[in-house]
């Protein structure tokens, strides 16, 4: 064995190659910090093992410069040879993650199998993987007077392979950080990586031609030069991360930056869906969810409360006449008046269009109680209200209908009591306006009724439930001049309907369209029938139009097209009208008629005398027939001629019209007509409305006679 020697072999390169390690290690720990703090980051990890590994190559160049003895040397050179193993994957891995273009698969197996193959030898060869001999050679003297231990020895072919390697993996790294020059924005950090990769090749051939080729007595500079690396890279790792933190800096500001815009954007959200746009005031939905509050809260407590809910009338007139900028600017006004008219008011919130609605609250000991606060308080609202708003300067006075409704009650949600409320209103509407009403139970059954009515409507045309029955009309002499077409239900549930059960119903559902232009089909279709039995020759048929008809601007062209289509001439038909059909658009009905008129229809005005029609109005349309309501027929007396039938058909007459009294029943009131000069005349007393089968009969005795059989009443 060989005997220690007595040289110092411990000063300053020693110490500096310690030092150089401390920077490694110290490097090493806080990159391994950075890696892990940012999240497994690859290139920082391989970056902080390779610093370590640097830190253990400067700690082996210490154990060998500075041993005593040969074994001590051998232990160190071990040590040393298996960390550059370790150290040159781990540069090929921080290469790709520097460079940004990962290894493949293909070639980090392969070099992983040769790093364990070499590291396997590494650990069985007697002289390391470099080595196939070692020998202790002439100390190394520095300048400065330090002697450094020296060992040498033949390489071997594993040694060789390990140099052929360091080539190949340098070449490799060369080729990476050559590619990374050429690229925008990247070439600092590829020079700065290329610079460090010749640093390190220099000390690489360093030790293996002038040390070991040439066996010059210089010590190996590797540590020093991965000490340049350790530091340059670094220095382009930290400036990356500085980017980095720079960048998530504007990230998280922009992050911050969207999250406030969120935040803004949410409670933007939050009020329009809770909030009316238009009036601020809260809306239907944010009424429903304090209504559902207080329901809760008046069950739990026992109390009870009431809503109101205010609907403005005429408002439709006021928006179509002065424009919808205006109707807005009112429905502000409301809205900014309707919370001071109610003080005690809960909520006051806008459910749309005209309507508001009220939430007082529960602090009534009992139903009844709340029932007169609620309409004490419509009472005031309608009275606060009532006064005049000036909106750009212009006085306008509003009125309004109210509905009631209290609560609770058992089973009773929150949105059944603004329905309740609804109901009031609508009674309140019907009623004559301006004004409020409280919700009554039968109100209830009623509208349920009603709404059995519409749904029934909606399906009695799908189901063939609807049928016309036929009423004569005869002339003085009792000679059959028509007939009028009446319109019967067959209800399932109700039996047979008449039409002032249901036809309000359908106009207020705009269903009436449907069902005239189902009378128009099958009174087309009945007076074709008897056209070709010959029974129908002479006469003409009244059929009943509606002045929601009548508001249809396409109308008279589609009357007297489907008419046409149906095989018929427009002058076989009777429109019977009321006058309500005139009180809206007087000119546009007025303009209606003359189409009709001009198309060949014959024109009815019903229940004449009973409604507003002017004179006036009355010579300004192309009228055929005024018809003489019932009520004047029935006051007709034996000894006293009513005046206003007589001055009906002197109307008639004076206008160049037709007149038929309706509602005959007695031969007393057919004679009086009669002496008055009526030309038609229709009734029990007359004819029964009868099915069309019946009246087919009628009409087939009619010709056999020649007149018509008078009926008893």
């Amino acid at each position: 064995m060989p005997v220690a020697t007595n040289f110092t072999n411990f000063g300053y390169f020693a110490t500096a190659l310690i030092a150089t390690a401390a920077v490694a290690v110290a490097a090493g720990i806080q990159f391994l910090l950075v890696g892990w703090r940012r999240g497994s980051d690859r290139t920082s990890l391989a970056f902080a093992v390779l610093c370590l590994c640097v830190a253990v190559i400067a700690l082996g160049r210490v154990g060998i410069y500075s041993a005593q003895t040969l074994p001590q040397a051998m232990r160190a050179l071990r040590v040393l040879a298996g960390t550059v193993l370790l150290a040159l994957p781990t540069l090929m891995f921080f290469v790709a993650g520097y460079t940004n273009r990962p290894m493949s698969q293909r070639l980090v197996m392969v070099v992983l199998l040769l790093t364990l193959a070499m590291s396997v030898l590494n650990l069985l060869e007697p002289g390391t993987v470099l080595y196939a001999s070692v020998r202790t050679r002439m100390p190394i003297q520095l300048p400065w007077g330090e002697t450094l231990y020296a060992i040498d020895g033949a390489h071997s072919a594993s040694g060789q392979v390990f140099y052929w390697l360091c080539y190949a993996a340098f070449a490799w790294a060369f080729y990476r950080a050559s590619r990374q020059c050429v690229m925008d924005g990247q070439r600092l950090r590829g020079g700065m990586l290329l610079a460090c990769l010749l640093v390190q090749f220099l000390a690489l051939l360093w030790s293996s031609v002038v040390i070991d080729a040439m066996g010059r007595p210089y010590p190996a500079t590797d540590a020093f030069a991965f000490l340049s690396f350790v530091l340059l890279m670094g220095l382009s790792l930290v400036g990356q991360m500085r980017m980095h933190t720079a960048q998530l800096e504007r990230t998280a500001t922009q992050l911050r930056a969207e999250a406030a815009t969120r935040h803004q954007a949410e409670q933007s959200l939050r009020h329009a869906a809770w909030y009316d746009a238009l009036t601020g005031l809260p809306n239907r939905l944010h009424a429903q969810d304090r209504l559902c509050g207080l329901l809760d809260d008046a069950t739990r407590n026992g109390l009870h409360g009431s809503v109101l809910l205010v609907d403005l009338d005429h408002f439709k007139t006021i928006n179509e006449s002065l424009g919808h900028r205006f109707g807005d600017l009112l429905l502000q006004a409301v809205a900014e008046r309707l919370p001071d008219a109610v003080p005690d008011a809960i909520t006051v919130a806008r459910l749309g269009g005209d309507e508001f609605l009220v939430l007082l609250s529960p602090s009534s000991a009992d139903a009844a109680t709340a029932a007169r606060r609620g309409m004490a308080m419509a009472t005031h609202v309608l009275a606060h209200l009532a006064k005049p708003l000036v909106i750009e300067r212009r006085p306008l006075a509003i009125g309004a209908s109210i509905g009631v409704a209290t609560f609770p009650d058992a089973g009773v949600s929150a949105a059944d009591i603004v329905r309740r409320a609804d109901i009031a209103l609508h009674r309140t509407k019907t009623s004559g306006r301006h004004a409020a009403r409280l919700f009554e139970p039968q109100m209830q059954a009623e509208a349920d009724a009603r709404l059995e009515l519409e749904r029934g409507l909606r399906l009695a045309l799908q189901r063939d439930e609807l049928t016309l029955y036929f009423q004569p009309q005869v002339d003085a002499e009792g000679r059959l001049a028509g007939a009028e077409a009446l319109l019967r239900w067959r209800n399932p549930t109700l039996g047979m309907l008449l039409p002032g059960g249901f036809i309000h119903i359908a106009e207020e559902t705009g269903l009436i369209h449907a069902l005239g232009q189902w009378v128009v089909d099958a009174a087309c279709s009945q007076l074709r029938e008897w056209y070709r039995l010959g029974l129908a020759d002479g006469i003409h048929l009244s059929i009943n139009v509606s002045p929601w008809q009548i508001a249809q601007p396409q109308f008279a062209d589609d009357l007297a097209a489907r008419v046409l289509a149906a095989g018929i001439e427009p002058s076989a038909l009777t429109l019977e009208l009321t006058e309500s059909a005139l009180l809206g658009d007087f000119d546009a009905a007025r303009q209606t008629l003359q189409q009709l008129s001009d198309a060949g229809f014959r024109l009815s005005l019903d229940d004449f005398g009973t409604g507003y029609s002017s004179l006036a109005s009355l010579q300004q349309l192309p009228l055929d027939e005024l018809k003489i309501d019932r009520s004047f027929v029935v006051a007709l007396q034996p000894d006293s001629t009513n005046p206003l039938a007589g001055f009906i058909v002197d109307i008639g007459k004076r206008l160049g019209m037709i007149t038929v009294a309706e509602g005959v029943e007695t031969d007393e009131q057919r004679t009086m007509l009669a002496a008055l000069g009526c030309n038609l005349m229709q009734g029990h007393f007359i004819g029964m409305p009868m099915p069309a089968e019946e009246f087919q009969h009628w009409l087939a005795a009619c010709h056999a006679t020649n007149a018509a059989p008078l009926s008893a009443p």
